[in-house]
C-alpha cells in the first residue's frame, strides 16, 4: 500500500512539472527574416545571431506565403493590400538589381513605417501581404504591423527576389 501511495505522489508530481513545462513562454528572435527567425529560446535577451530583441512566440501572429502562391492568391483575393516595405527606389525600379514591384501595391518603407502607421489604418482589419526585397525586412513590418493591432498580415517569404512568375507585376 505504502509503495502505491509513493508511486502515485510520483506520479503527481511529474504530471504537475511536465504541465508547468508546457505553459513556459518561449521568445523568438524579432522577426528579422534570417534563420534564426525560427530558433526558440527559454528567456528575453537578443539573438545569438543577428542581436534582435526576444519576443514572445506568441507575439508573432502573421503568416506567410510562398512567392510560388502569390499572383494566384492575388488574383482569388483581389481585396488584399499590397505593402511593399523596400525604398521608394526599389519601389520605383530604379535600384539595382530591379526585382519588379507588384501591381496596384501601396509603398511605405519600413524605415517609415512606424511613423506612417496612421496612413494605413483603415486597413486595419483587410487582408494585407507585406513584402520587401528578399524578405529581411518585412517580416519585421509585419510583426510591426500586429503589434499595432492589424488582424490579418502575410508575409511573403523570400521576397521579390524569390518571384518568378511576374504575372502580377506592374
Amino acid at each position: 500500500m505504502k509503495s502505491l501511495k509513493l508511486l502515485l505522489l510520483i506520479v503527481f508530481c511529474f504530471s504537475l512539472f511536465a504541465a508547468s513545462e508546457n505553459t513556459i513562454e518561449k521568445y523568438k528572435c524579432l522577426p528579422c527574416g534570417l534563420s534564426c527567425d525560427n530558433e526558440v529560446y527559454d528567456k528575453a535577451g537578443k539573438c545569438a545571431k543577428c542581436e534582435m530583441e526576444l519576443v514572445k512566440s506568441s507575439s508573432i501572429t502573421f503568416k506567410t506565403i510562398q512567392p510560388s502562391a502569390i499572383c494566384s492568391y492575388i488574383t482569388s483575393h483581389p481585396k488584399t493590400i499590397l505593402l511593399d516595405v523596400r525604398t521608394q527606389e526599389e519601389f520605383e525600379g530604379k535600384a539595382t538589381p530591379d526585382f519588379g514591384t507588384l501591381k496596384n501595391a501601396i509603398n511605405i518603407p519600413i524605415q517609415e513605417l512606424d511613423a506612417r502607421i496612421g496612413d494605413i489604418k483603415k486597413y486595419k482589419n483587410q487582408e494585407i501581404i507585406v513584402y520587401c526585397s528578399h524578405s529581411h525586412r518585412s517580416p519585421q513590418a509585419s510583426y510591426l504591423l500586429t503589434q499595432n493591432g492589424f488582424k490579418n498580415i502575410i508575409n511573403l517569404s523570400g521576397g521579390m527576389s524569390t518571384l518568378t512568375d511576374k504575372s502580377c507585376n506592374k
